[in-house]
């Protein structure tokens, strides 16, 4: 079976990755998810564990006490558009609400 899921990677002001935005279909739902490093912390950006935890977001939802971080919503609200328009036949419902942003 085909991958229909559509992935954009957040990236920083010098153009490093340091996250990732998916979206894709789930029980007729467009369904989105997202991953941010948090490199204050030290941790370095690992593109398969980005799409692990953007996937399970996309799966699972985010959680009630979930901030999405600014770069991250800026992108999500762009993924939202692009998917709205590339999966046509499906429901307009997503997995997510822009009022968890910081």
């Amino acid at each position: 079976m085909k991958d229909t899921s559509l992935s954009q990677f957040v990236r920083d002001r010098k153009g490093n990755a340091r996250g990732l935005v998916v979206a894709t279909v789930i029980n007729n739902q467009i369904r989105l998810g997202w991953s941010y490093t948090n490199t204050t912390a030290g941790d370095k950006f690992d593109k398969h564990r980005a799409y692990d935890i953007a996937f399970g977001r996309a799966e699972f939802g985010w959680g009630p006490n979930v901030r999405v971080p600014h770069t991250v919503n800026k992108v999500l609200h762009r993924m939202s558009n692009r998917a709205s328009r590339y999966y046509k036949q499906h429901t307009d419902e997503t997995s997510y609400d822009f009022n968890l942003s910081v």
